[in-house]
């Protein structure tokens, strides 16, 4: 295929650059303001509205509950067998949903919840507050920014993990890498999904109408990026709608500088791949 050369990148104007500080997605309002209502009374956990789901859990257009919460379930499954698999128990220690949304994933650690403090956090505000009512206790959740902070203390965690997370976060995953690695006690786990190749080979065998191979097409007419060696690619912008694919290759050799890599698992969240990393011990 012959080289096409990249147009050259806009002028940047620090002023309008989009990640200078940190965002959230603020929960709607009036112009008034904001009336959160108090939580109705529950005796089993609710389902969040379809708007807050993420798109998971939808089949042939309309949302579907069983789906959505077999998705979980499922995930967390996978998520168990391979914690358990390098040594990790129920019980051992706290634990944190990085991007839990409003509790997909997190609801189906109930046994967990009951022997240690489980944490989810996500830049969706509105997300978040309905898990606060609909889902705790047993678990805790806060809203937090895209800037790579959470405000927990050193070691806080035992396992840490992000589901189609770091699919989304762009120039910024290495920091936010370092502080989950900051958080985690030592001998810590973080489990974590990522779109690489094999992702996109998958996608475009099962789903041929997904619009990823529109926003692919449409960097690789500003970059030429299928002619070159890549590591890493930003379809459009915002810490919503970006999404980043890696060459695996260069991705696990880059983290193992920080993190021990104890397994990798291709469609391990869906379609996406599956790694477990696990923070080394220090030197004696």
């Amino acid at each position: 295929m012959p080289f096409r050369r990249p147009a050259p990148p806009p002028p940047f104007d620090p002023l309008a650059a989009p990640n200078l500080t940190g965002q959230f997605i603020s929960t709607p309002r009036t112009a008034a303001g904001l009336m959160r209502p108090a939580p109705p009374p529950r005796s089993q956990q609710p389902l969040p509205p379809p708007a807050l789901r993420h798109y998971y859990g939808v089949r042939d257009g309309k949302y579907d509950d069983t789906l959505y919460l077999q998705g979980g379930a499922s995930d967390v499954q996978h998520m168990r067998r391979a914690l358990q698999d390098d040594g990790w128990a129920t019980g051992s220690g706290a634990m944190l949903d990085f991007g839990c949304g409003a509790g997909r994933m997190i609801r189906h650690l109930t046994p967990e919840a009951a022997l240690a403090p489980v944490w989810g956090v996500d830049i969706h505000a509105e997300a978040i507050a309905w898990a606060q009512d609909a889902l705790s206790p047993p678990f805790d959740f806060a809203t937090t920014t895209t800037a790579p902070h959470l405000p927990f203390e050193d070691r806080t965690f035992t396992v840490a993990y992000a589901g189609s997370v770091f699919t989304h976060i762009g120039e910024l995953a290495d920091a936010w890498l370092l502080e989950l690695r900051r958080l985690l006690a030592v001998g810590g786990w973080l489990y974590l999904s990522i779109t690489d190749a094999e992702t996109l080979d998958q996608i475009r065998v099962q789903a041929p109408q997904h619009p990823s191979h529109d926003h692919l097409a449409a960097l690789d007419a500003a970059t030429g990026y299928t002619g070159q060696d890549w590591q890493m690619l930003i379809t459009r912008t915002g810490p919503w709608a970006q999404r980043v694919i890696y060459n695996r290759q260069h991705f696990l050799a880059r983290i193992s500088r920080w993190f021990d890599v104890r397994a990798v698992q291709p469609q391990g969240y869906g379609w996406q791949t599956a790694i477990l990393l696990r923070k080394r011990q220090p030197p004696r």
